[in-house]
């Protein structure tokens, strides 16, 4: 049965991710002039990634949960903000994967070919006629979350130990929600679900900008 939120429970669950949006902008121009200006073509192209997945993510979400009506449009654009969490985890590996981890032999690329083609696969099995929440949706967000534990032995070679700490504690912010999430049927608890995941999205981007000040 499709979980149906308050007036005022969407209200917050789009501003929530509104906040989000304004985020991923400001960091995303430091981010970009930092790049540019270096030079540097990979730093480029994984932030460039990085912020299309962050960003698509946050947009989708606030307009899906602005929209109060139920409607046709909703139900796409709750597609969409499905599908762009699929981009905002694989994006999120970019800097990682085309930055630290590219000179750490195969596991940046077989890292990034992993995130980006389980984004695909994800994009198409959010239009799918799955169950509301579905468990197979939810499993494959953690699988993707969770699969940078594969390479983690040459991260912690390639990044700094404050980076490593803020990936961390994104997985524990991650993870947290995700707790919240499964509580959905309770009054605001998704809501608290957004808000975690703005903290995991903090950490990253410290644990990003610790990355490029090494590197670029």
């Amino acid at each position: 049965m499709r979980i149906r939120f308050t007036p005022k429970e969407e209200l917050w669950n789009s501003w929530s991710h509104a906040a989000g949006i304004v985020l991923g902008v400001v960091v995303g121009v430091i981010f970009m002039v930092w790049c540019v200006r270096s030079g540097n073509g990979w730093a480029t192209a994984g932030v460039i990634l990085y912020l299309f997945g962050m960003l698509c993510s946050y947009i989708a979400s606030t307009v899906y949960h602005a929209i109060k009506a139920p409607s046709m449009l909703k139900e796409r654009l709750r597609n969409w903000d499905h599908a762009a969490i699929y981009w905002h985890i694989a994006g999120s590996y970019s800097p990682i994967t085309l930055v630290a981890l590219r000179g750490e032999g195969y596991w940046g690329w077989l890292l990034f070919a992993f995130v980006w083609t389980a984004a695909i696969v994800g994009t198409v099995m959010s239009f799918a006629r799955l169950k509301e929440h579905s468990y197979l949706e939810t499993a494959c967000f953690v699988l993707m979350g969770l699969s940078v534990l594969v390479a983690f032995k040459p991260l912690i070679h390639c990044v700094s130990p404050a980076a490593v700490r803020w990936i961390v504690a994104e997985g524990v912010c991650y993870i947290t929600g995700a707790v919240f999430y499964s509580l959905r049927r309770q009054p605001y608890m998704h809501t608290v679900f957004h808000f975690f995941v703005l903290l995991g999205s903090i950490c990253h981007i410290i644990a990003v900008w610790d990355i490029l000040i090494d590197y670029l």
